[in-house]
């Protein structure tokens, strides 16, 4: 066990969270269970109104590698995310998010490629899609190539947020993280950022269950993500990327289907476009077993 007091750990890990209490435990177990064990875990609690803080309060006395901290005032994912990132010591930086799970190798494996890859700014992973009671409902899966992961990026995120993994050694120390006025696709202008300083990259196997909720942001307005994600692609047109042909007829045919289909329709489109679906897969009982708290 790590005493941050004491020892600089190697990786930092950071999760904003807010009104997660159902699935906050299985979210932190999976990262005190994780094969690499040098690292120290930043929680910050966005001013959470269920008992989010008192779960995180009672983990954070059972392992000394957590440090925690709650906002006064809600303030949004992307400064909490920025506030929990200005803690950091660690020479890598991974995100975990309060309602997803890391498999047990995740920093094992990212920190290998990342010692492999010299060049790789930030490394993702395959990530398996479940509901809100833990059923596999699909899988996702991205590129593992960094160009075909540059191109991806103007018409597709990439990489899956709460799956990344970052060398901080390749960053400057005033990099520009989360824009705080962004409340959805706050990670695109992100690995916009990142592509200034070196590749993206993925690991091909699954590193991470990504909870899928009907009540997330992006599925409640997907127009509005939409719109947030096309103002980070035109930003980043104007600083000097340069989108494939194919990458613009897409922006194309995404902005008309947003802007003219219904929400319900635009979400049932996304699901089969990245194949998930309401099925009814089951994890493995050992697979979701957690520690009570």
């Amino acid at each position: 066990m790590t005493n941050y007091k004491i020892k600089k750990p190697v990786l930092t890990v950071y999760m904003p969270v807010f009104n997660a209490g159902k699935y906050i435990p299985q979210a932190i177990d999976s990262i005190l269970n994780q094969s690499y064990s040098n690292f120290e875990f930043i929680i910050v609690d966005d001013a959470s109104t269920d008992n989010s803080w008192k779960i995180i309060q009672k983990y954070a006395l059972l392992d000394k590698r957590i440090r925690t901290y709650q906002n006064k005032l809600n303030l949004g994912v992307s400064l909490t995310s920025n506030i929990a990132i200005s803690y950091a010591r660690g020479r890598y930086l991974a995100r975990i998010d309060a309602d997803d799970m890391a498999m047990p190798d995740r920093f094992q494996e990212q920190i290998a490629y990342l010692k492999k890859h010299l060049k790789t700014v930030a490394v993702g992973a395959q990530c398996i899609v479940i509901d809100a009671d833990n059923r596999i409902i699909g899988y996702k899966k991205f590129p593992t190539d960094p160009q075909k992961i540059k191109e991806m990026l103007f018409w597709a995120i990439p990489m899956q947020q709460p799956a990344m993994m970052i060398n901080l050694n390749l960053l400057p120390k005033n990099f520009a993280w989360y824009d705080r006025n962004k409340s959805s696709a706050e990670e695109v202008n992100l690995m916009f950022n990142f592509i200034k300083y070196g590749s993206l990259g993925n690991l091909p196997d699954f590193q991470l269950y990504y909870r899928q909720l009907p009540t997330s942001l992006s599925r409640r307005n997907p127009k509005q993500t939409y719109y947030l994600t096309l103002q980070s692609r035109l930003l980043a047109l104007e600083k000097g990327y340069r989108p494939t042909l194919f990458s613009l007829l897409l922006n194309l045919a995404q902005f008309a289907a947003v802007t003219l289909l219904p929400t319900v329709v635009i979400n049932n489109l996304w699901n089969f476009i990245r194949g998930i679906s309401a099925g009814n897969s089951q994890f493995e009982i050992g697979t979701l077993a957690t520690n009570k708290v």
